[in-house]
This record gives structure tokens, C-alpha cells and sequence, in this order.
């Protein structure tokens, strides 16, 4: 064969072969995309469904009421890292002597804080430090802080002697109690009785809090941390609260503004799954008359009876089992703002009372001697119809890594983290200083 014939030879048979693969392709093309649409549909789900559980896994994973939830990073210390350092801080200036101490002028809030030592870290350093770090002049003095040594022995708690604690504190409340009171103190600390000791010291020091003529009464416990500038929006928020229910009004008396809780317990509860049943079964039902109206109008010979069957009976349901795990704080973030909170709302790391309130608050207290405090508060909240109030995001952090009440480790502990670790606000985290 010359040179010159096969260059003529190749583009021939080039072009034969490329017809022919063409034909082959026409062929094929409609049985894929044309013949069966309804499958090349399902296909494309399947790819779609999988990628969303991929996203989900990486952006759920901090939501405790989703199944993508990751304890490791979801318990991640972030803004709290930052901000106890700078309420350590704080307090390592004010233990020096030369640290100026403000007056209060107009009491607005009284914080009261029952603190007992610890066989580790003492947190109330960081409790103290960031509830005053950040504060201004005027907002100080709006402040009396009251500080109660929860020892018959005050001296056994390892900041007593620490002069910090009496160069920003209003107070260092002591046991100053009727003989047979002490008494039942010293038995409490002997037997380890946590739960009656921890009434009387609410109790008492709330009563405390009640003779400054404060206000608010905001009640914090010892192991947590506040956010910076805390106080504005505490007040703003309970504000908002007294303007919708006044204390004495008309309606409803409110009990209490919550300045922490806990995602973990905000999931789908089963108290409301006839809710979730009914919007469920709701979307299956959209599903399948938007398939019939899409086939009345456009895809009248693509969508039949058995696509419409098989996306309402495994598609719409598959969707609706993802949004389900995907979590409810995922699905339907908590805005910003002032809410009842009614149920679900733990624990008693901070609550702020009105002076109104208060006094019934100790009373009823005062009838009851067994239990946990939060616990027995919700129980007469619930017998008298009070509201009560939280503000989002929350405004402290659980900080406690050991419960001082003991019972560290049991039903309720789980990711191998004792029950009080498990206690954590996942928003608090999220946080940022360049925006405080």
C-alpha cells in the first residue's frame, strides 16, 4: 500500500467506526433515560439521600438529639477555654491588695453563690471571676454579691483564707443559724446527706439575698461560668419576661428566668409523638398529590401509578426518617429570645427571681426537706401553673466535671463521662468575643 492511501484509508474507517458507535449510543440511551425514567429517578435519589446522610454526620455532630451526634467533638471545650482563662485572670488581680473594690450604690441584682471545697478543682474562681469580668462601673455597682462558705467549718474550704474572696465579694455569708439548726447541719455533712443540706443552704441563701432589697435574686451555682456581658442581657431578658406576665397581675405569675439548660433533653420527646406522627403521615400525603398533579399536567406517561406508590411508601419516608435523626436543635434551631420553657429545662445551675417571688420560693422549700432543688421547684411549678422563662442562647456554662452532691457515676451517665459532665449547653461553645 502507498504512503499516500493510507492516510486515505483512515479517516474512511474512522468515520465508519464513529457511525456506527453513534447508532449504538441512540440505541442505548433511550432505554436508560427514556424507557425507564422512573429508575434513573430512583437512582438519582439514592445518590442524593446518601450524600445528605454524609453531610449530616458532618454537620450535625455537636446536636445531642441527633443520631450523627459525636460526644468527642460535641463536648468540646471552646469559648469556655477562653473565657476561664479570663475570669482566672480576673481573679488572680483582684486577689492583689491594691485591687479597687466597686460599692454597690443601687442594688438591682443580688447573686447569691453557695460554694463547698472540693476534693480537686475549686471552680468557684472561675464562677466569680466571670460573672464580674467585663462588667462596667455602673453595671458593679447594680451588684451585690453574695458569697456563702456552705461549711460548719468555713476554714475547710480552700478559698476561704484567700483574700480575693473578700475584696470582690459584698458578703462571705457564714452559718449564723439556731443551735438546733446547726445541728442538723453537722449531721448532714457527717452522713453525707447532699440533698437536705443543699435545701437549707438554698434557702438560707436566698432568704440572705431577700434582705438586700434587691430586685433580682439571681441563684448560681459554684461550678459554671458566665458569658461575657451576662448581666445587660439578663436583665433585658427579664424585663421582657415581667412585661408579658407581671409578678401580682392579672395572669399567670411567672417563677423564674432560667440562665441555663441543657440541649440534650430538647429532642422528640415522646410526650409529643402524635405531633410528629401527624406531620409525618401529612408529608407522605403531599408526596402523593403532588405526584398526581405533576402526572396531570407535565410527566402524564413517566410518573405511574408504581412511581408515585413507591415514592410515598420508601422515598417520603426515608426523608422523614433523616430529618428525624438528623436532630431536633438541627432541624429546628433555637432563635435567640426569651421562651417559656416549661418542661424539659435543666438543671438549677441559674435561676433569677423576682423579689415577689422569692419568699414563696423559700417557703415552699421550707416544706419540703427531700429531694433535689430544681426538681422540687418544677414539681410546685407545676402544681401552681407558673411560668417560667429561659433565655437563648444561655448565658452560663456547666464547668463541673464532679459532682459535689456525689452519685457521679450511674443510670444517667453514658460516652463514659460522669452524670455531671454530661450537664453542658453545646451553644454556649459557640460563642466569639469579637462579637460580645
Amino acid at each position: 500500500m502507498r504512503p499516500g492511501s493510507v492516510l486515505r484509508w483512515l479517516p474512511k474507517h474512522l468515520a465508519t467506526f464513529a457511525s456506527a458507535n453513534a447508532r449504538q449510543t441512540r440505541n442505548c440511551t433511550p432505554s436508560i433515560f427514556y424507557r425507564r425514567p422512573g429508575a434513573s429517578a430512583f437512582v438519582i435519589f439514592l445518590f442524593l439521600y446518601l450524600a445528605l446522610i454524609r453531610y449530616c454526620s458532618y454537620a450535625y455532630y455537636r446536636d445531642p438529639t441527633s443520631a450523627f451526634f459525636d460526644p468527642v467533638r460535641g463536648y468540646q471545650r471552646i469559648y469556655s477555654l477562653e473565657r476561664k482563662d479570663e475570669a482566672e485572670e480576673f481573679i488572680m488581680r483582684a486577689n492583689s491588695s491594691e485591687s479597687a473594690q466597686v460599692t454597690p450604690k443601687d442594688i438591682k441584682m443580688c447573686v447569691g453563690i453557695a460554694t463547698v471545697g472540693r476534693e480537686q478543682e475549686q471552680y468557684v474562681r472561675a464562677t466569680v471571676g466571670s460573672l464580674l469580668d467585663g462588667l462596667t462601673v455602673e453595671e458593679r455597682e447594680e451588684i451585690y454579691l453574695n458569697i456563702l462558705i456552705a461549711h460548719t467549718a468555713p476554714h475547710v474550704h480552700p478559698i476561704y483564707g484567700e483574700e480575693w474572696l473578700h475584696h470582690v465579694s459584698e458578703k462571705v455569708l457564714l452559718y449564723d443559724v439556731s443551735q438546733k439548726q446547726f445541728n442538723d447541719l453537722l449531721n448532714w455533712e457527717k452522713d453525707k446527706d447532699y440533698r437536705k443540706k443543699a435545701i437549707f443552704d438554698y434557702s438560707f441563701l436566698l432568704q440572705s439575698c431577700l434582705n438586700t432589697g434587691a430586685q433580682w435574686i439571681a441563684m448560681i451555682e459554684d461550678d459554671t461560668l458566665a458569658v461575657t456581658g451576662w448581666y445587660p442581657r439578663a436583665i433585658e431578658a427579664l424585663e421582657m419576661a415581667d412585661d408579658k406576665y407581671p409578678i401580682g397581675g392579672k395572669h399567670t405569675d411567672w417563677l423564674y428566668l432560667r440562665l441555663f439548660f441543657t440541649e440534650e433533653f430538647l429532642g422528640w420527646n415522646s410526650e409529643e409523638w402524635l405531633s410528629y406522627l401527624t406531620a409525618s403521615i401529612g408529608v407522605v400525603g403531599m408526596t402523593a398529590v403532588m405526584g398526581l398533579l405533576v402526572r396531570q399536567f407535565v410527566f402524564y406517561k413517566t410518573i405511574t401509578n408504581t412511581f408515585i406508590t413507591v415514592t410515598c411508601l420508601l422515598c417520603a419516608p426515608a426523608c422523614v426518617g433523616l430529618y428525624f435523626l438528623a436532630g431536633r436543635i438541627s432541624m429546628r434551631p433555637l432563635s435567640p429570645g426569651v421562651y417559656e420553657m416549661p418542661r424539659f429545662g435543666c438543671c438549677a445551675q441559674g435561676f433569677v427571681f423576682s423579689r415577689e417571688m422569692a419568699p414563696r420560693v423559700v417557703n415552699r422549700l421550707a416544706t419540703i426537706r427531700e429531694g433535689f432543688v430544681d426538681q422540687i421547684i418544677e414539681a410546685w411549678a407545676n402544681e401552681a401553673n407558673l411560668v417560667r422563662w429561659v433565655v437563648i442562647p444561655s448565658l452560663l456554662q456547666h464547668i463541673g466535671g464532679k459532682s459535689s452532691k456525689g452519685d457521679d457515676f450511674g443510670d444517667a451517665s453514658k460516652f463514659h463521662m460522669a452524670v455531671a459532665e454530661k450537664i453542658w449547653n453545646f451553644g454556649f461553645e459557640l460563642y466569639d468575643n469579637r462579637y460580645l
